[in-house]
């Protein structure tokens, strides 16, 4: 995410045919709207999930008052001081999240484990169709296209925001994704309520329903992918992307309380803004890569649900990165602090001294060499792109940190060059700059990447090597510590508690 992903690279029919002529369209009309009744009915019963193919998919029921401590038998409770409950803005039960899995593609095929696929435009007219996976998707001058493996093609209003939802079973599978805690209608006729198909893309496999939603900004022909999945089971896929196979349970129950901590902070800030989306599914917000059978991550997010940490009466925006390298970095020395960035500003994000941790990490302590000219060049470029006057480098001759924070770590470096002139940024903007790509040089590698804005430089002639401590921003949990004092027998609580101090651990629902 401005989070940092632990690195796993450790190592069809001849004849075509508009939809409305398709008589199976409006046979099957009735089960599909059957379907969506229900999930609408499920939708009043304070779960706080919308249908997935009704607009406006923000919750606006209200949260409820807070209420007494909510003891459950789970770990979730620890067995101890039972958790008190959260007021979220928005969130009265589980919510949806809106996961952007592609931006400005021109193009897309999604397959289904159950075979079938429905698409629906929302506003328009036209019947919601059922068509044959894989559906392959794209935008002409005639509006979106929409094709399927038997040679069905249907077109739609390019205006519209088209809707995707796997079907198992010869029925709409409402339980899948956000519809799964829809259940108030399970064992209704004619809607399966098991999970038992889901969307695919690039062979893996996506939870919930798909929005597909045009982009004008870049292209005439582009859009946007995007996932509508429940939470809870966005934070399993969350976890399994962030964190290793075979790591310890608490470790696991830790990063599902801070990345659900994150995502519901985002999905606040993009609701209010008017977003599409509410995260991406890359390390710019957090790693997500669709449903991941962990059985152990499962259990962690499970006995976890609903958890999150708060600061001040809000939902903490709980970085997470992979290694600290034993110093940490606080929220405000590396993102924006002025209007709108107020929650960098929060008590449980800043750095403060704790035990050395982390020490299995291989980026625990690393070194890189590059040549003078290479990261001259990039720190040049970088500037450039982000309107810096460190733009006009010339050849940089020394870089020495200038300010630290109380435990040590470098805030701020001042980069010497050539002409005399010396710049000063941030150790997060120095770490970004030696990685941005610059004409004329190779791509950055795991092996010449500089890791953390903890380093120390060294130049002499033409090479300058740089020696570091951790992978990542080094704000809030790290992942590596995480998974030693799991080891260890730390319980997730006392974890998050390390690298939170002063969040509260409360439940939203």
């Amino acid at each position: 995410m401005n989070t940092q992903q632990l690195g796993k690279t450790f190592e069809r029919g001849s004849s075509a045919r508009r939809l409305g002529g398709d008589g199976r369209l409006r046979s099957v009309a009735a089960v599909f709207a059957g379907a969506m009744a229900i999930v609408l009915m499920a939708g009043c019963s304070g779960s706080g999930i919308s249908n997935p193919f009704e607009s406006g998919s923000s919750s606006t029921t209200k949260a409820p008052a807070r209420t007494a401590p909510v003891a459950t038998p789970s770990r979730a409770s620890g067995g101890e001081t039972p958790i008190p409950r959260a007021i979220v803005p928005g969130v009265a039960g589980e919510p949806e999240i809106r996961v952007r899995l592609s931006a400005g593609v021109g193009s897309l095929k999604v397959g289904s484990t159950g075979g079938l696929v429905w698409v629906t435009a929302l506003g328009s007219e036209r019947p919601p169709a059922r068509m044959v996976a894989p559906v392959s998707v794209k935008v002409t001058s005639l509006g979106w296209e929409v094709s399927d493996a038997a040679g069905l093609t249907g077109r739609f209003d390019r205006q519209a925001e088209l809707r995707l939802l796997a079907q198992a079973n010869g029925v709409v599978d409402v339980a899948s994704g956000p519809a799964k805690v829809l259940a108030s209608g399970a064992g209704a006729p004619g809607v399966s309520t098991q999970a038992s198909a889901t969307l695919t893309l690039e062979g893996r496999r996506y939870p919930g329903a798909m929005a597909l939603s045009a982009r004008s900004d870049v292209g005439m022909w582009a859009f946007d992918v995007i996932s509508q999945v429940g939470v809870e089971e966005y934070i399993k896929g969350v976890v399994a992307a962030e964190m290793f196979a075979s790591w310890p349970l608490d470790a696991y129950a830790a990063q599902a309380v801070a990345a659900r901590s994150y995502a519901l902070h985002e999905r606040q800030r993009a609701r209010l803004s008017g977003s599409r989306f509410d995260v991406e599914s890359t390390v710019s917000d957090q790693a997500y890569k669709g449903v991941e059978l962990a059985p152990q991550v499962a259990k962690a997010v499970e006995e976890t649900r609903g958890v999150v940490l708060t600061w001040n009466g809000s939902v903490l925006r709980s970085y997470y990165h992979s290694t600290s390298g034993g110093r940490a970095a606080s929220a405000k020395d590396t993102w924006p602090t002025s209007r709108g960035f107020e929650y960098n500003l929060g008590g449980p994000l800043q750095a403060m001294p704790r035990e050395e941790t982390g020490q299995t990490s291989p980026y625990f302590r690393w070194t890189v060499s590059r040549t003078r000219a290479d990261v001259s060049a990039r720190v040049r470029q970088w500037g450039r792109v982000n309107g810096q006057t460190i733009r006009d480098l010339g050849s940089i001759t020394q870089v020495l940190a200038s300010e630290r924070n109380p435990v040590g770590r470098p805030t701020r470096f001042a980069i010497s060059d050539s002409s005399g002139r010396t710049f000063v940024i941030t150790g997060e903007q120095l770490r970004q700059a030696c990685n941005t790509s610059a004409t004329g040089f190779s791509a950055v590698v795991r092996e010449n990447r500089v890791n953390s804005s903890d380093m120390e430089w060294q130049i002499i002639g033409d090479v300058v090597t740089i020696r570091g401590r951790g992978f990542g921003h080094g704000v809030g949990l790290c992942q590596y510590s995480a998974k030693e004092l799991a080891a260890r027998g730390v319980d997730w609580r006392a974890i998050l508690s390390r690298f939170y101090g002063g969040a509260k651990i409360e439940r939203a629902y």
